[in-house]
């Protein structure tokens, strides 16, 4: 995380950071006292461009939200999930309302705002203690939302999407044989991986709302090892709760292989056994019912659908992934699916054995 100052001027894209005279005028809509510092704050999707704010009534964090998720129908939906849970005493951050009409998003100069109070937490350190309160904050999650009843977004998610297909279809023509040779593999891959999923009863499995981004960047910890809030909601929506289950497995679990490799990368996507098993032991303490066991047989080619869709479409649009060009990060992916799927039957055996 960094923080650095504001641009001076204003700047008309939508997509850019924030301009002092952007932030001036979406924080004299607030009551927030005297404002001492506002500082920029890179972290998340540089498309939501955030800022620090620090005033006599305390810290506060303000957001644009991205182009395409800015939709008020959209907010106001994923709002009342955020209400629903602060109501029930879920750890989640405050959406400050606005002075006159108390909205708690607003529309601006450049697209649609919302302020929140900010929480000092920090990311996992790989305990089992804290995977295990990880885990038990998505079974609660789920848990308060079951029976939520407001009209829910649809679809959304990683499973089943036309996604891949366009960007391979758009993209991929000027890449060399190899790596459309890869390419296409991934997305076969993917698409082996989704009809496998459908094949298990996708359509059948019962659906509640589901958070659809949980990882260490939106799960962070007290000084406790509890988990202190829950950031991030403008991927909720309704589908079955074994996609969030299979998010939690991916990215902590190949989150803590990382820190105990002591790398910087999650690459190759690896999964920490260890961990995976203090996640489920978490989630299965605090469920009211158990995953089916065709959910649990479908939570690897999951695995591989949210792999190949983190990755393909943007690194084919953009020709990298971070500091890797595509040429030498396809390969990577590709390895990754391979080894997820073939480590998937031990997997699924030791996910049965906890949470079936």
């Amino acid at each position: 995380m960094s923080k650095k100052p504001l641009d001076s001027e204003d700047q008309p894209n939508p997509e850019a950071g924030f301009s002092s005279n952007e932030v001036a005028g979406i924080l004299s809509r607030y009551d927030i006292g005297t404002i001492s510092s506002v500082r920029a704050y890179e972290r998340g999707s540089s498309r939501a461009p955030k800022a620090l704010i620090e005033s006599d009534a305390g810290e506060f964090l303000l957001k644009r939200r991205a182009p395409g998720r800015d939709e008020p129908r959209r907010i106001k939906f994923e709002h009342t999930v955020h209400g629903q849970l602060r109501k029930a005493g879920y750890p989640v951050a405050e959406i400050m309302a606005s002075r006159r009409s108390r909205s708690t998003a607003i529309r601006g100069s450049h697209g649609m705002y919302e302020l929140f109070r900010f929480i000092r937490a920090s990311r996992c350190h790989g305990t089992s203690i804290e995977l295990e309160a990880c885990g038990a904050a998505l079974s609660d999650f789920h848990g308060i939302l079951n029976d939520f009843d407001y009209p829910a977004r649809q679809g959304g998610g990683f499973h089943g999407v036309s996604r891949l297909d366009k960007h391979v279809e758009k993209y991929s023509s000027h890449l060399s044989r190899r790596s459309r040779r890869i390419c296409n593999q991934i997305r076969e891959c993917y698409t082996e991986a989704a009809q496998n999923v459908d094949s298990l009863g996708w359509s059948k499995w019962s659906t509640t709302i589901v958070h659809g981004d949980w990882h260490p960047g939106n799960v962070l910890f007290g000084d406790r090892s509890n988990v202190r809030v829950v950031l991030d909601f403008d991927n909720v929506r309704r589908e079955p709760r074994i996609v969030d289950i299979a998010s939690a497995i991916l990215h902590f679990g190949r989150y803590v292989t990382a820190l105990h490799n002591d790398e910087g990368s999650t690459w190759p996507v690896q999964l920490h056994e260890p961990s995976v098993k203090s996640l489920a032991r978490g989630y299965a303490s605090h469920a009211a019912r158990s995953p089916v066991a065709t959910e649990l047989a479908a939570l690897p080619a999951l695995m591989v659908e949210a792999i190949a869709l983190e990755t393909i479409p943007s690194l084919l649009r953009e020709g990298r992934f971070g500091d890797h060009s595509i040429n030498d990060f396809l390969p990577v992916v590709s390895d990754s699916l391979k080894n997820m799927l073939s480590n998937s039957g031990r997997l699924i055996a030791t996910l049965q054995t906890i949470l079936g």
